[in-house]
Formats: structure tokens, C-alpha cells, sequence
């Protein structure tokens, strides 16, 4: 027997004597790696399925429940641990630490680290700063904006309107920056400001445009991926944690257009002028082909990405643009939205077990924003206010069914990778 062999043999040995250290040890590290998790803002039956194969590595008996902001856990025959917030919030992790947290846990999924160690390791993720600090976060999101501008409306005034728009809630992210109570009402803030600084410059002619114009600098708020994790965890059996987030979704939506109304009333511009036209225009022409790119190099710097995961982050973004491109020109409907989402789980799922080891999560996150659920349902409130009801109600139906055929395809996804997974962990263990 080598060393890590019996090193690996104490460990378990260690955890299976359930002496009082030991299981408080494997304990703080579910909590606090479950706590990490739901904080980047993966799905309940994610974090759920990573914490029960890790007490599977270790052979511990456990029961776990997870919630988007509550975890219970109970390890052997202890009594059930006291309810411990997660305190989620999502995107508050800079993507280069989900990456290391993932990479923690390929680690203790083979019981490759003790569970003092990891929690150790944990603190030391969570305790680095973003790779490219404040000025990265204002140059990243610009181009964040910018990139999201054209794939959505590929025009010239749509690119200044994204870069101008995109530095004012730049700066507004790098001042809320460790603000928790400044950051609850950051939508608002966000939404007022840009909504007065576009709807100034439609009022005076310098921009001509509808609503639509808002969506590129205020694309971090929308919460698109947020309802996709609540219908996908819904399709999953986690009512609670689903629900919970689509009404956290709705929640934020009406936040946002509250900014927005306020801004339209402070400039004087009639609702119906912005509003009863409002559409969007995906991929039209070639210019997306190049806001793609301008995008993922602002999550880069926003997101602070590291540089391995980068090429598979834009192949991922690539494959389920041109899912969503194949769907709706040869199928129509809403097939581009499942046929996208289909291929972008397939592709992060076998990207996540490639050599360079990206998850999954880091892959997919940047694509939630090519498929646009939380623009659409934006737009159908703002019509709505505007009392144009038909154009709300079919919006909001668009909405509605978009997400649903985004969540199918994860779904369809998962299913389809699953045996694949299970065949792998088997082939190990023999």
C-alpha cells in the first residue's frame, strides 16, 4: 500500500469511528462548501447531488436538504444540524473561485482531502480577491454591454447607447462593492439612471430607439437565469426552492421597472413612445458574430474568469448561439430556445470533464444571457404599464414558454449525460 493509499485509508477511517472531531470536521465542510455553492447561485439539486457524493467518498451516512438560502444536514445517526443560511447571492462569486471550489470537489468526490483540509481550502478560495479588480469590473462590464448590444440589435446607435449606459452601472457595481444595503436597492438605483440617461438622449433625437435599448447595461440584473433555475429545479421535484426563485425573480423584475418608470417620468417622455414599439432583434446579420466575442472577453474582466476556462466559455456560448439560430430558422417556435440550451448543457457537460477540467456551471452561465428569458419578460411589464395589454399579454406568454423550453433542454441534457457519468464514476471504482 503507498502512502496516499493510507493516507486516504486514514481519512476514512478517521470519519467511520464517528468520534465527535471527526464528523464536526466533515460537517463544517459540507456547510461551508454547501453554503459556497448556493451563494454562486447553482441550482438546490446541484449542490444537493455534489454534497451526497461526497459523503459517499468518505462512506458517511447523511441526509441533506438543500434550499436556495437553507441547508440542513445530518451525518450518521447524530441529531439534525440547526438551520444554517446560505445567504445567497447570486454572481457575488468571481467565476475563477466557482472554478476552484469545482476543482475542491473533483478532490473530495475521489476522498482525496480531509474534510478539515477542505474547509481550510474553502476560506482560502473565498479569501481571494477579483483577478482584475475595480478596473476590470468598469472595463469588463462596458464591454459586457457593448457585446450584449449587438448580439441583441446589431446597430450602431445600439453600441454607443450599450457603452455609455454599460459605464454608468460599471461604476454604480465597483461602489456598491462590500455595501450589502447599498446592494439590495442597486437594481433601482441602476434602472433610474440609465433609463434617464437613454431616455434623455431619445427624447432629444441623439438616440432613436424603444425600451430595448436599456436591456444591454442592465442584463446583470435580469434575472433570465435566475427563472430558468427556479422551472428547472420546479421540473426536478424542489417546489419550494423553485418557486422560491421565481417569485425572487418577479420580485427584481418589477424593481427594475420601477427604476425605469421613474426615469421615464423625471425625462417626460410619453410611455407610449418607448414602449408600444419595443422588440428585439436577435441575431440579425453578421455583427453578432463579433458581439459574441466582445462579450466574453467583458465577462472575463467582470466576471473575473480565469484564462484556461476562457476558450471553452466562448466554444460553449458559440454552440448555443448556433442551436438557437439552427431551432428558430429551420424549426421555429420556441425549438431555438430548447435546441440552444439542449446543446449548451450537452457541450459544458463534457467541457466539465475535459483535461482543463471547466465546470460546467463557469461554461454555461455567460449563455443564460444569448437566451434572453429576462429581457422578454422585462419588456412585457413595461407594456403592461403602458396599458398596451395585448402586447403584455403575449410577451409575457413568450416569456413564459421561453423559459420552459430552456429548462426542457436542461433538462433533456442532464438526462442524456447522466448514464454517462454514472458509467464513468463505475469504471473508476473497479
Amino acid at each position: 500500500m503507498n502512502e496516499n493509499s493510507r493516507e486516504l485509508k486514514s481519512v476514512q477511517n478517521a470519519i467511520n469511528t464517528k468520534d465527535g472531531g471527526s464528523i464536526h470536521g466533515m460537517f463544517e465542510f459540507l456547510t461551508e462548501l454547501g453554503k459556497a455553492l448556493t451563494s454562486a447561485g447553482i441550482s438546490v439539486t446541484a449542490v444537493q447531488s455534489i454534497l451526497e457524493d461526497i459523503t459517499d467518498a468518505y462512506n458517511v451516512k447523511a441526509e441533506i436538504i438543500v434550499f436556495p438560502t437553507v441547508l440542513l444536514i445530518k451525518l450518521g445517526d447524530e441529531e439534525s444540524a440547526p438551520l444554517t443560511a446560505a445567504n445567497q447571492l447570486p454572481g457575488s462569486l468571481p467565476l475563477h473561485q466557482v472554478s476552484e471550489l469545482y476543482e475542491l470537489i473533483y478532490q473530495a468526490e475521489k476522498a482525496e482531502i480531509s474534510p478539515v483540509d477542505g474547509k481550510k481550502r474553502i476560506k482560502e478560495i473565498l479569501s481571494e480577491k477579483h483577478r482584475f479588480g475595480k478596473v476590470g469590473i468598469f472595463i469588463g462590464y462596458i464591454l459586457f454591454a457593448i457585446g450584449l448590444g449587438l448580439i441583441l440589435e446589431p446597430t450602431s446607435q445600439q453600441l454607443i447607447a450599450s457603452g455609455g449606459s454599460g459605464a454608468v452601472v460599471g461604476l454604480l457595481l465597483i461602489l456598491s462593492k462590500d455595501r450589502p444595503r447599498f446592494t439590495l436597492i442597486l437594481p433601482v438605483i441602476a434602472a433610474l439612471l440609465v433609463s434617464t440617461f437613454l431616455f434623455w438622449g431619445i427624447k432629444e433625437g441623439i438616440i432613436s430607439g424603444t425600451i430595448a435599448v436599456l436591456i444591454p447595461a442592465l442584463a446583470y440584473f435580469l434575472p433570465g437565469a435566475t427563472f430558468t433555475t427556479g422551472m428547472f429545479e420546479l421540473a426536478s421535484g424542489n417546489i419550494v426552492s423553485g418557486s422560491s426563485r421565481v417569485i425572487y425573480g418577479v420580485a427584481v423584475l418589477f424593481l427594475l421597472l420601477f427604476g425605469v418608470l421613474i426615469g421615464m417620468q423625471v425625462i417626460g417622455l410619453p410611455q407610449q413612445e418607448v414602449i408600444s414599439t419595443a422588440a428585439i432583434n436577435i441575431f440579425k446579420g453578421w455583427v453578432p458574430f463579433v458581439g459574441i466575442p466582445i462579450f466574453v472577453i467583458g465577462m472575463y474582466f467582470f466576471m473575473s474568469i480565469r484564462n484556461k476556462d476562457l476558450p471553452w466559455i466562448l466554444l460553449v456560448l458559440y454552440i448555443a448561439f448556433f442551436g438557437q439560430q439552427f431551432g428558430n430558422y429551420f424549426i421555429g417556435g420556441f425549438s431555438g430556445a430548447f435546441l440552444g440550451s439542449f446543446l449548451m448543457t450537452i457541450s459544458g457537460t463534457f467541457v466539465g470533464r475535459s483535461p482543463l477540467r471547466t465546470p460546467s456551471f463557469v461554461s454555461i452561465l455567460p449563455a443564460f444571457w444569448v437566451l434572453v428569458p429576462g429581457s422578454l419578460g422585462f419588456i412585457s411589464l413595461a407594456s403592461l404599464i403602458g396599458q398596451n395589454y395585448f402586447s403584455a399579454v403575449n410577451n409575457l406568454t413568450a416569456v413564459v414558454m421561453t423559459v420552459v423550453a430552456i429548462s426542457l433542454g436542461l433538462l433533456v441534457g442532464a438526462a442524456i449525460v447522466e448514464p454517462l457519468k454514472l458509467g464513468k464514476i463505475k469504471s473508476k471504482s473497479l
